[in-house]
């Protein structure tokens, strides 16, 4: 298992990159009233910036579960792990973090989540997690959750 560290943050912090930035900026955008954004607004010609970073984990109601239909590739890159197909309980066994819960917290909310991640590699490492929930539908037209996890390496001070 590697070591990981997880703190839960309020906001972005002050000194985030403009990238990270507006990334975040592009979901608030999307967001119409009180309703999560729907995929539809938040397409790949927006998000085509940072298609690299998003991993998309869709919710399953019935297990109370995820499943990862993308994983990022700037995220196998830096893990050096593929967990697509797989519930994020995987991660949580591996990495030692409580990313399910987090999970179901955004989607029972509605509400993006921002973590910043500690990991341990070569060397000790900070990124920052943001989850943003999303709706799509699916090909009989029923509304389904998801939420956009993303991690972006971080030099805070």
């Amino acid at each position: 298992m590697a070591y990981t560290q997880e703190i839960r943050i309020p906001q972005l912090p002050g000194d985030t990159d403009n990238h990270v930035r507006a990334y975040y900026k592009a979901w608030c955008d999307a967001v119409r009233g009180n309703n999560v954004p729907d995929r539809k607004v938040l397409s790949s010609d927006v998000l085509a910036p940072w298609i690299d970073d998003i991993c998309i984990y869709e919710y399953l109601p019935h297990k109370r579960d995820f499943v990862i239909r993308i994983d990022a590739p700037n995220i196998i890159a830096a893990s050096g792990e593929v967990y697509r197909g797989c519930s994020p309980r995987q991660i949580d066994l591996d990495f030692g973090t409580t990313l399910l819960a987090t999970l179901l917290d955004v989607i029972d909310r509605g509400q993006p989540v921002f973590h910043k991640i500690g990991y341990e590699r070569k060397i000790w490492e900070e990124w920052l997690r943001l989850l943003l929930p999303v709706t799509a539908t699916d090909r009989q037209g029923k509304v389904i959750s998801q939420v956009f996890v993303t991690h972006f390496f971080y030099r805070g001070k």
